[in-house]
């Protein structure tokens, strides 16, 4: 009887809010902890992927992707922390039940490059 036709999805698309950046993002960032700022750099390095652009990259960032294959950035904050307190990576391993390799990249990536 009298309903409304539906809107086309390209103007469903053009309604839609945008979701705005704040106007000084490097200060932004910096009130981000270590897990958000990691949260958010594999959410631009994913959808740089998805768009097809290659992130930029630096011998850091290789070893820290390598270190964080297996691992999540908790996981891998977890690992650092232990070391840090004194526990050899071989029990590390055991406790967290990865590979000693693994507990190897994550601690390499987080030494500084000489």
């Amino acid at each position: 009887m009298g309903s409304d036709p539906p809107i086309p999805t390209a103007d469903k698309a053009a309604s839609s809010p945008r979701h705005i950046l704040p106007s000084d993002l490097p200060a932004a960032i910096k009130h981000l902890n270590d897990q958000e700022l990691d949260q958010l750099q594999a959410a631009v390095t994913a959808e740089q992927l998805r768009r097809g652009k290659t992130p930029p990259s630096s011998e850091k960032t290789k070893r820290v992707e390598a270190a964080t294959v297996s691992l999540t950035p908790t996981k891998l904050n977890a690992v650092r922390a232990a070391f840090k307190a004194g526990v050899r990576p071989s029990k590390i391993a055991k406790q967290f039940g990865i590979p000693q390799a693994d507990v190897r990249k994550a601690l390499a990536s987080d030494r500084p490059k000489p």
